[in-house]
C-alpha cells in the first residue's frame, strides 16, 4: 500500500514545480506559541502539499481561520505540515500565522515516504493536540489538549491523573471541610468544583505546568501518545520521557558527575 501511495504521488511531486515557503523571521505572538522558528518550511496544509507565495498562504487562513477554542472540532482547524531540518510534523493552526517568508526550491524533488505518511496523518480524524513541556534537566512531559470526562465527574482523580497532587489534596480537604459543616454545603461545593474544573481544565493544567517551572516548547498534532513522544524526541533529541509509552526508544539519560569543591582534598603533610 505504501508503494502505491508513493507511486501515485510521483505525478503530484512532478507537478509541484512551484516554490515552497520558508520562514525567514517570526513576527506574530501566536506564531511563536506554535514553536515555529526561522528556517522552518511550510510543506503542507490539511494534508496536501502547499506551494505558492505568502499572499496565497494568507488568503487560505482568511477563509478557514477559526477561534482558538477547545470546543472547536479538530476537523475545522487547519493543519500545518512543517519541515524542520530532517523532522516533519503536523500542528493545529487556529489562527493565521504572521511571519516574513521567502520562497525556496522544492526540498523534496523525489517522493518521500516519511513526508507522505505525515501528510496522510494530517487528514486523520483521530488527531489530537499535545503540548510539549520540559524542565531544566530536559525531562519531557506531554499535555493532551482535550476535554476529559474525568475532570467533570471526579476532579480529584483528574488532578492525580494530571500529576497535580497538590491540587488533588486541596480539593479533598476542601470537600472534607464543607461536609463537616453540613452535607448540603459539601454537595454544593462538589458540584461547583466539577463545573469549574470541567470548564477550565486546560487552563488549570497549563498553569500547573508553570507552577512546576516547566518550559513550554510547542504543540504537535498526533494520533496517539506514542507518536507524540516519538515526534517530540525527533524535534529535540535531548528530551527524555521519564514515563515513556511502551515501545518508545530514547537515549539513556546521562548523569552529570558532581564536581568536587576546590579545597576539599586531603592535606598531605
Amino acid at each position: 500500500m505504501v508503494e502505491d501511495k508513493l507511486a501515485g504521488s510521483e505525478q503530484q511531486f512532478e507537478n509541484k514545480s512551484d516554490k515552497f515557503l520558508q520562514i525567514k523571521k517570526v513576527i506574530g505572538g501566536y506564531t511563536k506559541s506554535l514553536g515555529l522558528n526561522a528556517g522552518d518550511i511550510i510543506i503542507g496544509l490539511d494534508g496536501d502539499l502547499f506551494v505558492g507565495d505568502s499572499e496565497q498562504f494568507k488568503d487560505y487562513f482568511e477563509i478557514d481561520e477559526v477561534e482558538d477554542d477547545e470546543h472547536v472540532a479538530h476537523e475545522m482547524v487547519p493543519i500545518l505540515t512543517i519541515k524542520r531540518e530532517e523532522v516533519i510534523f503536523n500542528v493545529f493552526c487556529y489562527k493565521r500565522i504572521i511571519c516574513k517568508f521567502e520562497q525556496i526550491e522544492n526540498p523534496f524533488p523525489q517522493p518521500n515516504e516519511k513526508l507522505q505518511q505525515v501528510l496522510e496523518n494530517a487528514k486523520s480524524s483521530e488527531l489530537s493536540e499535545y503540548l510539549i513541556y520540559y524542565d531544566n534537566k530536559k525531562n519531557a512531559h506531554l499535555l493532551l489538549r482535550s476535554k476529559s470526562l474525568l475532570a467533570m465527574v471526579v476532579p480529584p482523580f483528574w488532578f492525580l491523573n494530571q500529576r497535580m497532587p497538590e491540587a488533588m489534596l486541596a480539593s479533598i480537604l476542601g470537600g472534607l471541610a464543607t461536609i463537616s459543616v453540613h452535607w448540603i454545603l459539601g454537595a454544593l461545593y462538589y458540584a461547583i468544583l466539577c463545573l469549574y474544573v470541567g470548564r477550565e481544565q486546560l487552563n488549570l493544567a497549563i498553569n500547573f505546568m508553570s507552577y512546576k517551572r516547566l518550559l513550554y516548547l510547542q504543540p504537535i498534532a498526533c494520533s496517539n501518545e506514542f507518536e507524540a513522544q516519538s515526534t517530540a524526541l525527533a524535534i529535540d533529541s535531548e528530551l527524555y520521557f521519564q514515563r515513556p509509552v511502551e515501545g518508545l526508544v530514547q537515549n539513556k539519560k546521562r548523569r552529570k558527575k558532581k564536581k568536587t569543591p576546590v579545597g576539599t582534598g586531603a592535606i598531605v603533610s
